[in-house]
């Protein structure tokens, strides 16, 4: 069943790609190739894998800043790396039953960006049922 955050999480990660591969033929510097979508097993969820190029392209262009624009800071999710400056603001949030970071999506993206090699995934689940916590987009930093 497709759901309102479904299509929020749907646009917010189109809308990621796309500035990604339009700031790759944009700015200066190695070209962006286009975002590597990985087929998963489980059906509505879709999984996109940025190279450090396309990451360094999402932070120039602030791409970013489309996650809390659609999603806002309480329908979206994010997986830290272990040495991530911004795990230290990590706190336990009663209301959501969960550990909380008020991370922004520009702030994972340009921390990914700023590391040799690093990069972003992005998790969407059109089902939100499917999702750790109901969040329909994940954020992963890898490096």
């Amino acid at each position: 069943m497709l759901t309102r955050s479904g299509i929020r999480a749907g646009v917010a990660g189109a809308a990621l790609s796309l500035a990604v591969a339009i700031g790759g033929a944009i700015l200066a510097g190695p070209p962006a190739q286009a975002a590597r979508i990985v087929e998963t097993s489980q059906p509505g969820v879709v999984v996109i894998e940025l190279s450090h190029a396309d990451t360094v392209a999402a932070a120039h262009l602030g791409a970013g800043r489309v996650i809390n624009a659609v999603l806002g800071n309480d329908y979206w999710g994010v997986i830290l790396e272990t040495d991530s400056r911004y795990r230290a603001g990590a706190y336990y949030r009663p209301d959501k039953a969960a550990s909380w970071n008020d991370v922004t999506g520009h702030q994972v993206i340009s921390e990914a960006a700023a590391h040799p090699g690093g990069r972003v995934v992005i998790a969407v689940y059109v089902d939100r049922t499917k999702s750790l916590n109901g969040h329909p987009l994940w954020i992963q930093q890898v490096w």
